[in-house]
């Protein structure tokens, strides 16, 4: 695994994918498309478009909203954003 920017901390592997997904969260009305760069049983790299304000906790569906998963932000680097998935 190649270290990123954002170091190489990760004790899981990840799946590299480019996937559409949806992110909703309280006080924004409808939900903003992103795109899921990879992905683990733990946590995500997403790429947003142009979302200038994201609160540190907010909802993910990779599946028009059959499911979803409680996510963390823990870094964000522009448009890019490495996010935790909450129990």
């Amino acid at each position: 695994m190649m270290p990123n920017s954002h170091g190489n901390r990760r004790a899981v592997g990840r799946a590299g994918i480019e996937k559409g997904a949806l992110l909703f969260f309280k006080g924004q009305i409808g939900a903003r498309g992103c795109n899921v760069i990879d992905i683990s049983d733990v946590g995500a790299k997403l790429r947003t478009h142009n979302l200038s304000v994201l609160p540190n906790t907010f909802e993910l569906t990779f599946d028009n909203f059959l499911t979803i998963r409680q996510c963390r932000l823990i870094w964000r680097d522009g448009d890019f954003l490495g996010v935790a998935f909450e129990n």
